[in-house]
């Protein structure tokens, strides 16, 4: 699986359990903006070109990072992002969002 870098929306998250406070990322906007998904067991970032089926890209595949199958660990995301303290999923955006370019694996 190779490495992609897509345009995406940066946003700083803070943790409500832990109060840490990190980046979160979320859909660019526009028709060309990737579709971004991200592994329920480790939290890595994938992304797919609109208009794919993710199904065609996920039979057999595994996560890169934790081995999890894709088939049963990866979620569609609008907004991805997990703590890096306590790996709670549960966080809320602070300050505007900016456009950067975040590595993915593509799907």
């Amino acid at each position: 699986m190779e490495l992609k870098n897509v345009r995406v929306k940066k946003r700083f998250l803070t943790c409500r359990t832990c109060e840490t406070e990190f980046f979160g990322y979320s859909e660019a906007s526009g028709e060309d903006a990737d579709k971004l998904f991200e592994c329920d067991d480790c939290g890595a970032i994938f992304s797919l070109a609109r208009g794919q089926s993710v199904d065609d890209h996920i039979k057999g595949i595994y996560c890169p990072d934790c081995d999890a199958p894709l088939e049963e660990s990866l979620v569609e995301k609008t907004s991805a992002g997990i703590c890096p303290m306590c790996e709670d999923r549960d966080y809320y955006g602070t300050g505007e969002a900016e456009e950067t370019e975040l590595e993915t694996y593509r799907l």
